[in-house]
């Protein structure tokens, strides 16, 4: 009896102790999916194995999170110390792939709130790689080695196997801007292509782990089970209308080439591809193996392709606009090809691409259309026109997207008015514009009781009206708004004085088309 009893104890103890041991971790701490974001802390060293993901910055002092990357062997040998993040987070260049690059800045390690007195920070050396076409991805090498950042107590994070599928419950590590390392929990989406323009994502992933925006871009995001590293953050829906989709910090998807809205959204490029790029802790230049390479550079004479294109003149008197590329570019190798398409990820594909091109003046000057919805334009660089389509070479195709849409009505005007701050009764009036949503504004201003916004009369004009073009004369469908890292919008400002009289003031937008928006009417009330 008793050795039936000590028998049954051991298989009860047996299994008890498998299941602990199949039990798998949760490094999620039992925050909850789609609650809001957990502050971190690390003085107990309660998170160490997060202390690789931290806060980089470039000399032009963008605040992005980016991580280290476990690139060591199975014999546990490694190289230089490099950090993944996100590229159009670093930079807005747009125009194929940057690789081997100086880069000034540095990264802070050991990135959480009650640590802010031990950062262990890092010099920025090369920019590796770098693109924000097909994938949002930028690898930064460090001046320090692996091994070095090892020494320091840093843990770097071990690339996935592959991405989860959908519904896996994933992690998100964000450093907010001015903040420090929060965490969030959510879902894994699949999501089809994205377009926020002047860019392109032809294979992202979303999902709505929340408080994701400004600074967290470029974060990892990480198997719940296994804190592997699948993907990284790059844009997101949040605070967002969906009058803005498609355009900057306000990305939409593409489905069978019209765009759809998802709000408070967030969108993130795949990392896995990357386990076949290093070689002895060394990133590779293996255009056989590894995706990222060979690369190919553009330069546009107009860099923003506008994001909406109108088929017909609204008063239907003349005949169809017929909108072409009249893409002018510059790339670093000698020839190019080039397609048209309605899918961004056909530009991965060889078939129908020209035949090569001489770069030397390169146009591309085709018809976009005639149906409404989204256009893209593929690019891809040859040095010889005996030059094989690789797999590489497809993965790093440039794509360009412009939108056809009829003619519509033009989105709600965009005013900010703020009170003098002297205390006197005077507004300070700004009229944004967002082409070609927004291309112009009419307004006039004036006391409440004589001022009829109903009335065509004494309305201003900012900026004049457009000239009329020739029936014939091809339209340009590429802005030349400059693209300043913190806004591409013009604006247009003046002071109203406001004395004894409630005042006020009546608004029209004008898209592209010249088509009006609904009146917009504001008060300004007297002190």
């Amino acid at each position: 009896m008793n050795t039936l009893h000590h028998l049954i104890s051991g298989l009860l103890l047996c299994s008890l102790s498998n299941l602990l041991i199949a039990a798998p971790r949760d490094y999620g701490e039992g925050l909850a999916n789609a609650s809001p974001r957990r502050m971190l802390a690390n003085a107990q060293h309660q998170h160490a194995h997060w202390t690789g993901v931290g806060r980089i910055r470039n000399e032009a002092q963008a605040l992005c999170t980016a991580s280290l990357l476990d690139t060591r062997d199975d014999a546990g040998k490694s190289g230089p110390a490099y950090v993944l993040t996100s590229s159009h987070c670093l930079h807005r260049h747009n125009g194929g792939v940057q690789k081997d690059l100086d880069i000034k800045g540095n990264i802070s390690f050991n990135y959480f709130d009650d640590t802010l007195e031990s950062l262990k920070t890092f010099p920025l050396k090369t920019l590796k790689w770098s693109s924000s076409q097909g994938v949002d991805l930028a690898i930064v090498e460090l001046k320090a080695s692996l091994a070095d950042l090892l020494k320091a107590g840093i843990a770097p994070l071990k690339l996935a196997e592959a991405v989860p599928a959908d519904g896996v419950d994933i992690l998100a590590l964000a450093a907010p801007e001015w903040d420090t390392l929060h965490l969030s929990a959510c879902a894994q989406q699949a999501s089809r292509e994205l377009v926020e323009q002047p860019f392109v994502w032809r294979v992202t992933m979303k999902n709505q782990c929340q408080g994701i925006g400004r600074g967290g871009f470029g974060g990892p995001l990480l198997e719940r089970a296994t804190n592997t590293l699948f993907g990284i953050l790059s844009t997101s829906t949040s605070g967002q209308t969906e009058e803005r989709k498609c355009q900057r910090d306000a990305p939409c998807e593409v489905n069978n080439g019209m765009p759809t809205w998802h709000p408070e959204t967030n969108y993130g490029s795949p990392v896995t591809f990357l386990n076949r790029c290093f070689v002895e802790g060394v990133l590779k230049a293996d255009s056989e193996h590894c995706e990222l390479f060979p690369t190919t550079t553009i330069s546009f004479q107009h860099p923003d392709p506008i994001q909406q294109y109108f088929v017909k003149r609204p008063d239907g008197t003349h005949k169809d606009i017929v909108p072409r590329w009249n893409l002018s570019f510059t790339t670093n190798t000698a020839l190019y090809r080039y397609k048209t398409t309605r899918r961004a990820i056909d530009c991965e594909k060889p078939e129908l691409y020209s035949t090569p091109i001489k770069a030397q003046d390169a146009y591309v000057n085709d018809a976009i259309g005639p149906e409404t919805g989204m256009h893209m334009l593929c690019i891809v660089g040859l040095d010889s026109e005996e030059q094989q389509a690789t797999n590489g070479m497809m993965k790093n195709a440039l794509t360009l997207a412009v939108e056809l849409a009829e003619p519509g009505p033009a989105r709600t005007p965009n005013l900010s008015i703020s009170l003098d701050k002297q205390g006197l009764a005077a507004y300070t009036v700004i009229w944004k514009l967002a082409p070609p949503f927004m291309h112009r504004y009419s307004y006039k201003f004036g006391p409440v009781t004589t001022t009829d916004c109903l009335r065509p009369v004494d309305y201003l004009a900012f900026p004049p009206p457009p000239v009329e073009e020739e029936e014939d004369e091809p339209i340009e469908i590429f802005s030349t708004l400059n693209d300043s890292p913190s806004t591409r919008t013009e604006q247009y400002a003046r002071l109203i004085t406001v004395r004894d009289k409630p005042y006020k003031i009546c608004t029209y937008a004008y898209d592209q088309a010249d088509q009006p928006s609904t009146l917009r009417v504001d008060l300004l009330k007297p002190r």
